[in-house]
């Protein structure tokens, strides 16, 4: 089914949580990952030499954080994929990650298997929001 290797760079201040998706991802057939990141710095220095298909990023963390990393690499690089994983499970955030350019948001907590697949989607030049977050952007879109 893979016709090649989704490159995945993943970028969290958190080693321990870079581990566990890095174990993740390693088990499924088409996703590696070619670099990690502990901050949103050292993930706009390492993009461009890395140039991963792409990137899996917290935006809660020390430093200047996701949403400005997420500024950074668009301007250098207006057709990077990156998708959000975040701990913060409301649409607020969502709304602003969508809004400041990247192409998907995910919750922590979702199963592993929604991972990969909102990984797949984005390097498909998709958008992918967590069921429940998509819920909420509904809603709050048609209460105004």
């Amino acid at each position: 089914m893979a016709i090649g290797n989704i490159n995945v760079m993943l970028v969290d201040d958190h080693a321990v949580v870079r581990m566990g998706f890095r174990l993740l991802l390693e088990g499924s057939s088409d996703i590696r990952v070619v670099a990690e990141s502990d901050s949103g710095e050292d993930a706009c220095r390492k993009y461009p030499e890395v140039r991963p298909d792409v990137v899996v990023m917290d935006i809660s963390m020390p430093g200047i954080g996701g949403l400005e990393a997420i500024d950074r690499i668009l301007a250098r690089n207006p057709a990077a994929r990156i998708l959000v994983l975040s701990a913060h499970e409301d649409a607020m955030h969502a709304r602003r990650v969508l809004k400041a350019g990247a192409a998907g948001y995910l919750t922590k907590r979702s199963a592993a298997e929604a991972l990969m697949q909102a990984i797949r989607q984005v390097h498909q030049g998709k958008t992918f929001l967590e069921p429940e977050i998509a819920q909420q952007l509904a809603m709050q879109q048609l209460n105004g």
